[in-house]
């Protein structure tokens, strides 16, 4: 890694491949996407980022939110890895403070990210997908990485929706007699849903994981599907 950068009071080091910020291959992360319209009107927004080899990265976009407009406008995006939970609440119910955003090149990024890169699109696929916004009507988006930056002195390790998946079970699987013994049905059903992100996205540990936790609740509970 070479060519500091400083942004605010962080000072990052520039990347040439994804694994650099442990984002591997056909896994999918929770990250905080800053796009800018023509009027370079900044916009931030939780996006699940699947890697797709080390230097590409396939994206999710459904008509009804900004980064959606932006990137099919413009091509360009910054994906930031943040852990800030406020970061990813404040991005989702409305609109992200000023005070939240940075500027590299000239662009719109997370003031005291762990690490981002910048990418443009290269393809774009309309896709109808189950259980989206606008009848599941969205845009798959193929997005070349441009440039990688991580930030000094830090262990990287972006949020993984599979992990989560997996925690999460783990949590409903020791509260299920007790806390959720009435609602058993609904949350056996979405344990599954869980199941299903883990073994699309996750790697062989986490897929494991997930399968030793639902057969185990199906032993013990001999009545679920």
């Amino acid at each position: 890694m070479k060519h500091e950068l400083v942004i605010g009071n962080k000072s990052y080091k520039k990347a040439d491949k994804l694994e650099s910020l442990s984002m591997f291959k056909g896994q999918l992360y929770e990250t905080i996407v800053t796009t800018q319209s023509k009027e370079s009107i900044k916009n931030a927004a939780p996006i699940g980022v699947i890697c797709k080899d080390s230097n590409h990265v396939v994206i999710h976009l459904d008509n009804c939110v900004h980064t959606h407009q932006n990137i099919i406008e413009n091509g360009e995006l910054i994906v930031n890895i943040t852990k800030d939970p406020l970061i990813f609440t404040y991005s989702t119910i409305g609109e992200l403070d000023e005070e939240y955003f940075g500027e590299y090149d000239g662009f719109p990024m997370i003031r005291d990210s762990l690490g981002f890169f910048k990418a443009h699109a290269i393809r774009t696929i309309e896709k109808k997908r189950e259980n989206d916004y606008n009848d599941g009507i969205g845009n798959v988006v193929t997005c070349k990485v441009d440039s990688i930056y991580i930030s000094d002195n830090n262990e990287i390790v972006p949020l993984n929706r599979a992990m989560n998946a997996v925690i999460e079970s783990l949590v409903y699987y020791c509260r299920f007699d007790h806390k959720y013994k009435d609602i058993q049905k609904e949350i056996w059903t979405h344990m599954k849903e869980l199941n299903r992100v883990c073994q699309k996205v996750g790697n062989e540990s986490e897929k494991q994981s997930m399968k030793l936790i639902l057969d185990k609740m199906r032993e013990n509970h001999d009545y679920l599907e």
